[in-house]
């Protein structure tokens, strides 16, 4: 995949991340799911991949998974190690990619270049209300 195709699908990735966020039925679920961008980014940036699959999954919350896991499917398989990503087999997946240092840290870039962008365009909205 082209460079620019990728820098492409990264921002399509931010904007679902945010539109999925502003669909959510609770006030309260939104504000925790636009902290939760920053919580991510943070335990992903100073911890690695599989402490952000595992933060995000403590959040004991679906519709959080959906959001910063399953909504992401084009970024794990772009970086995919043996299988491919879904919903059924995350911990595997996980759990696999460490095994190839150059695809965990590709998957890590990807990962934190979209949660940026999902922070920026997370705060031109609130600052266009």
């Amino acid at each position: 995949m082209s460079k620019e195709r990728l820098d492409a699908l990264i921002t399509d990735l931010s904007f679902k991340i945010i539109n999925e966020i502003n669909n959510l039925e609770k006030k309260n679920d939104k504000k925790k799911a636009l902290n939760l961008i920053d919580k991510a980014l943070g335990v992903l940036s100073n911890d690695g991949v599989y402490a952000y699959y595992v933060y995000i999954i403590s959040q004991k919350n679906g519709e959080f998974n959906k959001i910063f896991l399953d909504s992401l499917e084009e970024i794990f398989n772009i970086a995919k190690y043996k299988e491919a990503y879904n919903s059924d087999s995350r911990q595997n997946y996980f759990k696999d990619i460490t095994n190839d240092i150059h695809k965990l840290l590709f998957l890590k870039q990807l990962l934190e270049k979209t949660l940026i962008y999902a922070r920026y365009h997370a705060k031109a909205l609130q600052d266009g209300e």
